[in-house]
């Protein structure tokens, strides 16, 4: 199908923010239902419900003089954005999981694949930001972390291409329900800094990208990834002076020409502090476009956005032929998923408690040993356990890691710490005579504009201090990660350290277990 004007085929690179918990308000629909009205290209979708949400989608949809590309941030299932859908665990926990040649395993992997695939696209979801292919390869990177395979390429080329043909699984009909997305290109992995807030710097060598960084996303393009999002990074190894958002030396002709992706190439969010610190808006997109971008993601101002690439083309900055390029993409995608078809099949109905069985089998599977031995554990179970829950983000973490201990150990005695804990909270607390074992359960989320992946000093202090003391008393100990397992490095005086690579309730559960001696 051919967009008729110029405007038009803009709007369709342009795909702002959609608040699903601000749906049901009719004056905030409205306000989405002019933009789709105006023939934006779509939306990203945060938040909402699988009840309430996919009906206002279909709302919208009805109301869009184009079919409407619906995205969103769904790395670890529908869940992650809708209330009711199936939160799986992070990508590292899958990693963690799956034994690649176990049938078993394989068999379990495609089923959450499956569960995801069902689930995004019965909500009205077209395109998934998801598998991260950056290799995590610095252990302080405050953004990336779980959200990645690991450090090692061919572990990250393995899980993409299976997240990717799963994700893209055919229907019987030739078409697709979902787009995969390769992410964060040319690779977010080794740097300590966030996008969100500041604009990284990637100090790696050709040679080193070529043999690290960017064999995860040739990989992917070859295994036919729907979409690719460029990262908002400095990589002076590709272009030593823009950005790669701005840089066509990365965008077109490193990606689209050198490695002959023909997918639609997607920018991160174009509101993130790696860009808007030192750049308006309009220059943001335009500059983006001229990189070779097919779609603006997450403008601040939609409306904007348009009028501003608009008047680049009118001015002579961009080409037609650029923007009807991506036009073409965006409609070809649309075709690719179904969109232009009369009759939608209806949706089947969805066995979410199967899937959420899937998403307890694999988080439970996820937890690791990583130091330690069969001598040490379980731990000394007639005394009983001190337990002590790091609680980094103060989000009132650890209940179901300190009940789940009282099923194996009967005795807990849990303290859970913040932040700005002191001396004076932590002494009333160390009295370690009457227990057996102290347990420290570190739970530190990895999240937007956090700016670490570690835990706060002083709370790492406090840890330092409580395993010297169970050290002294002749107490056994362990120390357990619920998100970065890079934290456990720096706990050399414990005896265990176990892994779980994400908070799912399965994973607290199992992890306790492993404690008890009872997995």
């Amino acid at each position: 199908m051919k967009i008729p004007s110029l405007k038009q085929a803009v709007a369709q690179m342009v795909m702002p923010r959609i608040e699903g918990k601000q749906l049901p308000d009719a004056s905030y629909r409205s306000a989405m239902a002019a933009l789709a009205e105006e023939g934006i290209g779509g939306f990203i979708l945060f938040g909402g419900d699988i009840d309430s949400t996919p009906r206002y989608l279909a709302e919208l949809q009805s109301r869009a003089e184009f079919p409407l590309l619906i995205s969103s941030d769904v790395e670890r299932g529908l869940g992650q954005q809708l209330e009711g859908g199936t939160h799986f665990p992070s990508q590292r926990a899958v990693a963690s999981a799956i034994g690649r040649r176990s049938k078993k395993d394989l068999d379990l992997l495609d089923r959450m694949l499956d569960a995801v695939r069902v689930e995004s696209r019965a909500a009205g979801i077209h395109i998934v930001f998801s598998p991260v292919m950056d290799v995590n390869n610095n252990p302080d990177n405050p953004i990336i972390c779980t959200r990645s395979f690991g450090e090692d390429p061919e572990t990250v080329e393995w899980f993409g291409r299976h997240y990717i043909r799963g994700l893209q699984k055919p229907r019987s009909d030739g078409h697709r329900d979902l787009l995969a997305c390769a992410k964060h290109f040319p690779g977010h992995g080794d740097t300590d800094q966030d996008s969100h807030s500041v604009l990284p710097i990637i100090r790696a060598d050709r040679a080193r990208l070529n043999h690290v960084e960017l064999p995860p996303f040739r990989e992917a393009v070859k295994d036919g990834v729907g979409t690719v999002m460029i990262a908002h990074l400095l990589v002076p190894a590709l272009d030593p002076v823009k950005p790669v958002t701005f840089s066509k030396k990365v965008v077109t002709a490193l990606l689209r020409e050198g490695m002959e992706f023909s997918g639609l190439i997607v920018s991160d969010a174009l509101d993130m502090g790696a860009l808007t610190g030192e750049y308006p808006q309009d220059e943001i997109a335009i500059r983006a476009v001229e990189a070779g971008m097919d779609i603006l993601l997450h403008p601040v101002d939609a409306r904007a956005t348009i009028d501003a690439v608009v008047k680049a083309v009118e001015q002579g900055r961009l080409t037609e032929t650029r923007i009807r390029e991506s036009g073409d993409r965006i409609m070809a995608a649309k075709k690719q998923l179904g969109l232009y078809e009369k009759e939608q099949k209806p949706a089947r109905k969805i066995d979410y408690e199967k899937h959420r069985n899937i998403a307890r089998e694999l988080g439970r599977k996820a937890v690791s040993l990583l130091r330690g031995d069969k001598k040490k554990l379980p731990l000394d179970r007639k005394k009983g356990v001190a337990c002590f829950v790091l609680d980094d983000d103060g989000q009132g973490m650890g209940a179901t890691f300190s009940r789940a201990l009282m099923g194996g150990f009967g005795t807990v005695t849990t303290t859970t710490l913040t932040p700005d804990v002191s001396s004076a909270d932590l002494s009333s607390h160390l009295d370690l005579s009457s227990v057996g074992s102290v347990v420290i359960a570190v739970f530190s989320r990895i999240s937007a504009s956090k700016g670490r992946s570690g835990i706060s000093p002083k709370l790492r202090d406090a840890a330092f201090d409580i395993l010297r003391r169970a050290k002294a008393a002749g107490k056994r100990s362990a120390v357990i990660s619920f998100d970065s397992p890079y934290i456990l490095d720096q706990f050399e005086d414990a005896d265990v350290l176990i892994a779980g690579y994400d908070r799912m309730d399965a994973i607290q559960e199992a992890a306790a277990e492993m404690l008890a001696g009872s997995v």
